[in-house]
C-alpha cells in the first residue's frame, strides 16, 4: 500500500513539476522561428528513495533542440542551451497510434561553451527515452491558436499555432543517475506552430 502511495505521489509531484518548468531554457535561446512538425519533451522527478530532485526539458527549434537541466540531490547539476538535431532520435509513426519515442543522447561536457552553459560546473551525458502513453489511457491537452507564458527574470515564451501534450513513460540515466522507469513525463507535439522567445 505504502509503495502504490509513493508511486501515485512521484506520478503526481513529476507531471506538475514538468509542466510548471517549461520557461527554464529560453534565456539561451531567444528568437522566432517556425516549427512544422516536432516534438518537445520534459520531465521532473522527486526520488524519494534518495532525495533526488530532477528537471529536464527539451524543445524542438527550427534547426536544432534546445535542452536544459537542473539536477539537486546525490546527482546534481544544472546546463542550458542549444544541441545539435542529432542528439534527439524521434521514431514511431504518429501520435494518433501512441507509439512515438523520442530519445535524447547528449554529452554536454563535449558541447560549445559559447552556445551550452552550465551553471554548477557539471556536465556529462543524458541518455533518456520518452515513449508516449496513448492519449486513450493517459489523456491528453490540446491547445490550438495562441498561447504565452511569461516568467520573471526569464523571459517570455508566445506559441501561436497547435500543440497536443501526452504523458510518456520514461526510461535512462541522466548524469549517472538511473530514472525511475514509469509514466514521469510528458512529449508535446507541436504543428505549424511559430515559436517566439523573448528576454
Amino acid at each position: 500500500m505504502m509503495k502504490r502511495f509513493g508511486r501515485t505521489m512521484l506520478t503526481v509531484i513529476g507531471l506538475a513539476v514538468a509542466a510548471a518548468m517549461s520557461p527554464s531554457i529560453h534565456a539561451q535561446a531567444t528568437g522566432s522561428s517556425v516549427v512544422n512538425h516536432g516534438l518537445n519533451a520534459n520531465l521532473g522527478i522527486f526520488d524519494f528513495n534518495i532525495g533526488q530532485l530532477t528537471f529536464i526539458q527539451v524543445e524542438r527549434t527550427a534547426n536544432n533542440y534546445v535542452f536544459a537541466y537542473s539536477m539537486f540531490g546525490p546527482f546534481s547539476g544544472a546546463g542550458s542551451g542549444s544541441i545539435p538535431a542529432s542528439s534527439v532520435i524521434v521514431s514511431g509513426a504518429s501520435v494518433d497510434t501512441g507509439k512515438v519515442t523520442f530519445a535524447l543522447n547528449v554529452n554536454t561536457c563535449g558541447l560549445d561553451p559559447s552556445s551550452f552553459t552550465t551553471s554548477q560546473g557539471s556536465c556529462g551525458t543524458f541518455d533518456i527515452t520518452w515513449v508516449q502513453i496513448p492519449a486513450s489511457v493517459g489523456g491528453s491537452t490540446i491547445t490550438s491558436g495562441t498561447t504565452q507564458q511569461t516568467t520573471p527574470g526569464v523571459g517570455k515564451t508566445i506559441i501561436n499555432g497547435h500543440t497536443e501534450t501526452f504523458n510518456a513513460l520514461l526510461t535512462g540515466t541522466a548524469l549517472g543517475y538511473v530514472l525511475p522507469n514509469g509514466p514521469f513525463g510528458q512529449l508535446e507535439e507541436l504543428t505549424n506552430a511559430t515559436v517566439t522567445i523573448t528576454k
